[in-house]
């Protein structure tokens, strides 16, 4: 049976494009979508992400709007990458798609609550609906299978020297997620950064009648290779469509289970810091406050996740 999933965005050109994922890929059952401020700010995401799934032909999946900003920050667009519109000029077509009148928090919690299986919680963006979601509705932790979020990193940041964009933006929100008690993965930038496709599928995307596959060669060009070491044939970092491939291609991931937190303070205000100390659990397990403990998605077979998602992607023009 494919597994229920809702997703919370802050759709940019990598949302958008694990969006089209959520919605073509059979072993995934879309149920609901979430807006927050974020690679642009609320109205603009909400837009992004009613066209994106119009043009995914997804079926009656609700969408609703929730925090304009963080829980304690001001609002910090990330407009350089993904461009003041969140999709750095990707045009989709108008659509007649329309925000549920509930706010975000609300959605999520019926439609995991609501659900007769446990349901995954994917956050590919700045957690504060999130947050805001598991502090008002404690009891969806019953009904939830997993938490994976997009954020973090075990190296390197990327807002800052050492901060990924997502944790950055709201850092009190992300520390009430990883401190949830709830199963929860870590996607970082550790794998985000080296997943791409190659440049020979991107342009042959974009060649497509297909609006979906159009658009997702099209977001590919725009979002290019952020990190260095890549040869001249590849043409875009996939980005927060791999958190969704984490779940329907485990096998293709490494991961560990490693004690993490939130750094709330000082220059590194944002960063996730990783244990990855031998035998950092058993260290933990000492401390008068140990961390929480997470799974770390490190590294990946990249040619085969990135094989899986362009496979998605071809199946929607059949």
């Amino acid at each position: 049976m494919a597994r229920p999933i809702v997703v919370d965005v802050d759709t940019g050109t990598d949302d958008a494009l694990a969006l089209l994922y959520a919605v073509g890929c059979t072993d995934l059952d879309l149920r609901a979508v979430t807006c927050v401020a974020g690679n642009a700010g609320l109205e603009q995401v909400v837009e992004n992400t009613l066209r994106v799934l119009e043009a995914a032909g997804a079926g009656d999946v609700p969408v609703a709007a929730g925090a304009t900003k963080p829980l304690i920050e001001r609002m910090r667009p990330e407009g350089q990458f993904h461009g003041a519109d969140g999709l750095a000029g990707v045009e989709l077509a108008p659509t007649s798609r329309t925000v549920a009148d509930q706010p975000a928090t609300e959605l999520l919690h019926a439609a995991i609550t609501g659900a007769s299986e446990p349901v995954t919680l994917v956050s590919l963006a700045p957690m504060t609906n999130v947050a805001m979601l598991l502090t008002l509705h404690p009891d969806v932790a019953d009904h939830l299978e997993r938490l994976v979020f997009m954020g973090g990193s075990a190296s390197v940041g990327n807002v800052t020297a050492l901060a990924e964009f997502n944790v950055w933006q709201d850092p009190e929100a992300a520390t009430c997620v990883v401190e949830s008690g709830l199963p929860v993965t870590m996607y970082g930038l550790d794998v985000f950064n080296r997943l791409v496709i190659e440049q020979e599928v991107a342009d042959r995307w974009t060649r497509s009648d297909h609006p979906a596959v159009r658009a997702a060669g099209e977001l590919l060009h725009r979002r290019g290779t952020r990190a260095a070491g890549f040869e001249q044939d590849y043409v875009g970092v996939l980005g927060d469509a791999g958190a969704l491939l984490v779940l329907t291609h485990p096998e293709l991931f490494t991961t560990e289970h490693l004690p993490v937190r939130v750094n709330l303070e000082g220059l590194g205000r944002g960063q996730t810091i990783v244990d990855r100390r031998p035998h950092a659990q058993d260290q933990q397990a000492l401390d008068r406050d140990p961390w929480p403990v997470l799974e770390v998605a490190l590294d990946a077979d990249l040619a085969a996740a990135a094989q899986a998602f362009v496979d998605v992607v071809d199946a929607l023009e059949r």
